[in-house]
């Protein structure tokens, strides 16, 4: 069994919400249908038996629009039993799933609520969510909760020309060195991904139409590691850190503030 720090796994590539800068590009609501239990227990399978997480994530998007949450809440800790257990969402659909606070006391997941602005008319959404999470406080002994202050820190993830993303040309190491996702491994169709950036920029093309950049050449080129992977080969995947493909982000943090999340708005 091989240790990674981290894992995480999307249960919706959509949100509700239009954080600029995502580096999950949920902003540009990528299409995909969500993974059913099924379709999550095949992924699964291929590496439970083969990677530790000390941490597994199960996020998105937004995960609280899969329907089948509490199912997928289940099916990670049976998969991964000693890891620690992490459900991250923005708090707007609490009302979709009664059972999830008794849910995270039983099988001993943490929750945490992400805060992603401090305009208005999100702030207004955002505070009933947390009057929810403190009254599981109170009535669910045990509960583990953390709100993220995830707008603080933001920072690009790419550049913007016509309109379109475009990647920076850094050197990887430093790139790497700054890196918010360097621990993100990513478990999509089946293969381990070194971040969400790379994972999830194949959507990212066919929904903005980026095929002819050649800028982006290197995420193209960029191959996950496999289930077919040999164990030495897997263990050269988790231990290479700086990878050419991280050239592509930036090689300094840009601070960048990202506009209401509630509004879709032009690409900044």
């Amino acid at each position: 069994m091989i240790e990674i720090p981290a894992l995480e796994f999307h249960l919706a590539h959509g949100c509700n919400l239009s954080c600029q800068q995502c580096s999950h590009y949920s902003n540009f609501h990528l299409a995909g249908q969500m993974p059913t239990p099924d379709d999550a227990r095949s992924e699964y399978s291929h590496w439970s038996n083969r990677i530790r997480p000390k941490r597994f994530a199960l996020l998105g998007g937004e995960p609280l629009l899969n329907p089948h949450l509490i199912e997928h809440m289940r099916l990670a800790r049976e998969s991964w039993p000693d890891s620690d257990l992490m459900l991250v969402t923005n708090g707007f659909f609490f009302d979709r799933h009664p059972d999830l606070p008794a849910t995270l006391v039983e099988i001993d997941c943490r929750l945490e609520v992400s805060q992603h602005g401090t305009h208005e008319p999100y702030l207004t959404r955002f505070n009933e969510a947390k009057k929810t999470v403190w009254q599981w406080r109170s009535d669910y002994p045990g509960i583990q909760i953390k709100i993220r202050q995830s707008h603080r820190g933001w920072m690009r993830q790419y550049r913007v020309e016509n309109g379109k993303p475009i990647p920076f040309d850094s050197k990887p190491a430093a790139a790497y060195r700054i890196c918010m996702q360097k621990t993100c491994t990513q478990l999509f169709r089946e293969c381990l991904w070194k971040c969400p950036a790379l994972a999830y920029h194949a959507m990212l093309e066919q929904r903005l139409h980026l095929e002819k950049l050649s800028a982006w050449r290197l995420f193209r080129d960029y191959k996950a590691c496999s289930p077919t992977a040999s164990d030495d080969e897997l263990r050269s995947f988790v231990e290479t850190k700086a990878i050419p493909q991280c050239g592509l982000c930036p090689g300094k943090r840009v601070p960048f503030t990202h506009p209401d999340p509630t509004q879709r708005s032009e690409i900044q």
